[in-house]
């Protein structure tokens, strides 16, 4: 009797535990995200800081003192930016808790960058380098019937907490001629091959194409890249849109701004950054997009 009740209660537990184990209330085994410490995880930034020249409220003048809000009020480990000149790189020197790798595009060491920001007490520059999206990528140039010159800054990082490793390849692609955006994409995924050589890679930057265009279809076609905005673990928040063009209303926003990653890399999270609209400050014509990411 005692036996049987025995087996009869083992028999209703087992049972019980099958239902909680197929219905996923006791899971396998805990999941890799269950042992993920906070520390770990890497908060980048692809951020379109504006170039200079507007007036008014939309003046770099007026838009530093925002811009270096949406950094801190985020939490950036890292961030990528375009179009940010010599002066206001120097300006942005008051964010000291950061150093940046890149050089200027036209040569002069006056034009636009697409300089790579990083925290100086988390991570160390290992190596780094650029080249120009054109025929002849060692030197400052124009390709493929680009109005600009356009530049690629890349760098070799390692992450002191965990000592991991990383690359991050920072563009901004030309805004007029769609076969120079073309051949950018090429080069990106040649450059990417080359110099990173399957270690995990994060691709930032303004690439002035939306999902459905070609050349962002392009980099997708490819084994080598995902989008962070379609991997995420947990639904994208803020807008969808990243160029808003100073529209508070951000419903003439489009998604150009992207930040492609190699599989070693997992996306907790991606986040459009519309604190512009929410702070009603002016940091830039685009939003930032961040994600949270765990290298593999």
């Amino acid at each position: 009797m005692i036996c049987n009740m025995k087996c009869s209660i083992n028999k209703k537990y087992y049972f019980l535990l099958l239902i909680l184990l197929f219905a996923g209330g006791l899971p396998a085994k805990s999941s890799n995200l269950d042992k993920t410490k906070p520390e770990d995880i890497i908060r980048l930034a692809s951020y379109n800081i504006r170039t200079k020249g507007d007036k008014g409220d939309k003046s770099w003048e007026v838009r530093l003192n925002a811009l270096v809000d949406v950094v801190r009020r985020n939490k950036f480990d890292m961030f990528a930016i375009q179009e940010g000149r010599t002066s206001q790189l120097k300006d942005m020197m008051i964010l000291n808790e950061y150093s940046y790798i890149g050089r200027d595009r036209d040569g002069d060491n006056k034009g636009e960058h697409c300089a790579i920001y990083y925290k100086k007490d988390r991570f160390k520059v290992l190596k780094h380098g650029d080249f120009w999206y054109s025929e002849t990528p060692d030197i400052p140039s124009y390709g493929w019937g680009a109005r600009c010159r356009r530049i690629c800054t890349w760098g070799y990082f390692k992450d002191l907490r965990t000592g991991k490793k990383f690359y991050v390849f920072n563009s901004h692609t030309d805004h007029e001629a769609t076969e120079a955006r073309r051949q950018s994409s090429f080069m990106l995924l040649e450059q990417v091959r080359k110099i990173a050589k399957g270690r995990p890679t994060f691709c930032t930057g303004d690439f002035n194409a939306t999902p459905d265009e070609e050349p962002i279809q392009l980099l997708l076609k490819d084994s080598l890249l995902l989008d962070s905005y379609k991997c995420t673990l947990t639904p994208p928040k803020g807008p969808s849109g990243s160029f808003y063009a100073y529209d508070k209303t951000g419903k003439t926003a489009k998604r150009i701004d992207f930040i492609f990653v190699t599989p070693k890399i997992k996306i907790l999270s991606y986040h459009t950054i519309d604190d512009d609209i929410k702070y009603n400050k002016y940091s830039s014509d685009h939003f930032p997009v961040m994600v949270e990411a765990l290298l593999k």
